[in-house]
């Protein structure tokens, strides 16, 4: 594969990174309305089973990022393997290297688990509080 083959893949993957995590956001805030509305008052039964389908469209996202993030992985090693890489392709290894790429990484996987434990608080410890 070119340079250029391999960049764009690059590229590629962090736009499905970026909307699957935009997805995943979605998920939850429907979780958090769902609980506000409906399933704070609800039994543990339904609870459980809302927090078990929840678990599961997480986890397809939660897959679906590995995978591409491993994908991602290797098409890194394969232009860092480049003997003269372009000055763009150059560049996005360096920032991807950087503290900014590892903090990115890090906030992908540290927000996923927040808002999974979240979820989890707020549908089987959260109590409303009801004027008067």
């Amino acid at each position: 594969m070119s340079e250029q083959d391999l960049f764009a893949i690059a590229r590629s993957v962090t736009a499905n990174e970026v909307a699957w995590f935009g997805q995943i956001v979605t998920i939850n805030f429907a979780m958090i309305v769902g609980i506000y509305y409906f399933l704070n008052r609800a039994q543990i039964a339904l609870r459980l089973f809302a927090y078990g389908v929840y678990l599961v469209g997480m986890f397809l996202y939660l897959g679906e990022l590995l995978i591409e993030s491993g994908v991602k992985l290797a098409v890194l090693e394969s232009l860092k393997a480049i003997p003269h890489p372009s000055r763009i392709v150059q560049v996005y290894l360096d920032v991807y290297g950087s503290w900014l790429g590892i903090l990115t990484a890090v906030l992908f996987n540290g927000a996923f688990w927040l808002m999974a434990i979240g979820v989890f608080y707020l549908l089987f410890f959260w109590k409303e509080k009801r004027p008067g």
